[in-house]
């Protein structure tokens, strides 16, 4: 079997470019393009704005919304950035659909192989615009470079806040991107660019807390309420197996970030449409509807779904996933914990990728050269 030789921090593992190869990234790579990577409660907060419906949601200085996850409940506080239209408008901006799509694309460019880098502890993707623009209409999400830069910035300048009710923990103070770079080259969009992860999705690469979910679907899935509903349903099933699952419309419409409706009817049929998005995909199998009656008065919705074959399959193989990149990881490691990011030497990265690709398509034999290289302890 491979074993990985780890090296002192700031060591042999920094190359000539300053770029360390850490075995987390590795594990976290995704060679399948129709798959990428979930952190559950960062991805299911409700960060975004979408839905305002022209009310007062779209025009706050901050927006604090209250969701729940795991059975714990949370306050996230959103704050928006001001920028300067074309014809010198000065606008607040808070990250919206277009951003969420913008992030979920970065995020799949950088589960490729050999695109993260590690800066002071910090988590860095290098790119460029050209590719984020090019990987945007292959997925049927097209804009321009100018949109693209414009995304980019409001997932620097929005900072989100997100604590834990039950303790007043704060788990999180820091926009989506907290730093970026980009270089202009006569305003080409192939310049050299990066952004700096978030610390919560650093921190889950770091300690192998993310899942295997479809980049496929989610490109898909044009509306962003079934979009969160999707990823929602997908972590249910994988805490608690059951092939029947129980929402409310109110639930959904407050843990996905949907705006406060000033009409009952109007929110539940917009959460109905967001589950029948799901259906007419072929991700839910049955769905049934139990209306919520208040004297005379529909008051919300049940919704009992049990989703398909297809997406118990997806979750199943994401589990596996999970408990495979965890005994990879101790293996390789010897066992040495995931409380900092673990260096690899350059000239091994091959052989580890080449290793796990033949366990995965279940080819077990060990790569000889490094078989017994450096267990840790």
């Amino acid at each position: 079997m491979v074993k990985a030789r780890l090296v002192d921090q700031g060591a042999a593992a920094v190359t000539t470019e300053g770029k360390q190869h850490v075995l987390q990234f590795v594990i976290f790579e995704e060679e399948d393009p129709r798959h990428t990577k979930m952190v559950a409660l960062y991805d299911l907060a409700p960060r975004f704005v979408f839905d305002t419906n022209g009310d007062e949601d779209g025009q706050r200085k901050l927006i604090e919304r209250e969701f729940s996850f795991a059975g714990k409940r949370y306050r996230i506080t959103i704050k928006p950035t001001v920028m300067k239209d074309e014809d010198g408008t000065l606008r607040t901006r808070y990250p919206g659909e277009r951003e969420q799509i913008v992030e979920e694309v970065i995020r799949r460019l950088a589960a490729e192989k050999g695109r993260l880098s590690l800066q002071d502890s910090k988590v860095r993707f290098p790119f460029s615009l050209y590719e984020v623009r090019e990987e945007l209409a292959r997925v049927k999400h097209s804009y321009n470079t100018s949109e693209i830069k414009q995304a980019i910035l409001i997932l620097n300048e929005c900072p989100v806040g997100i604590h834990a009710l039950e303790d007043s923990k704060r788990l999180l103070s820091a926009s989506a991107f907290p730093v970026i770079g980009m270089r202009t080259r006569n305003d080409s969009d192939d310049a050299e660019t990066f952004v700096e992860f978030n610390p919560m999705v650093a921190d889950a690469i770091r300690r192998l807390a993310f899942r295997q979910v479809s980049y496929e679907l989610l490109m898909e899935i044009r509306d962003p309420i079934a979009r969160w509903l999707y990823k929602r349903l997908h972590q249910e099933i994988a805490s608690n197996g059951r092939d029947v699952q129980q929402m409310l419309a109110t639930e959904i419409r407050r843990d996905s970030g949907m705006a406060v409706w000033k009409k009952t009817r109007s929110m539940l049929a917009r959460v109905r449409r967001a589950v029948e998005v799901l259906q007419e995909r072929g991700l839910l199998a049955e769905v049934e509807c139990e209306d919520q009656m208040v004297a005379r008065r529909k008051d919300d919705i049940l919704f009992v779904m049990k989703p398909s074959a297809e997406m118990m399959r997806e979750v199943q193989r994401a589990n596996r996933q999970v408990e495979d990149d965890a005994s990879e990881y101790a293996r390789l490691s010897g066992d040495s914990g995931t409380d900092e990011f673990r260096p690899v030497e350059r000239e091994d990265l091959n052989e580890l990728r080449n290793d796990r690709r033949r366990r995965r398509f279940g080819v077990v034999e060990s790569a000889p050269r490094i078989a017994a290289a450096a267990k840790v302890g």
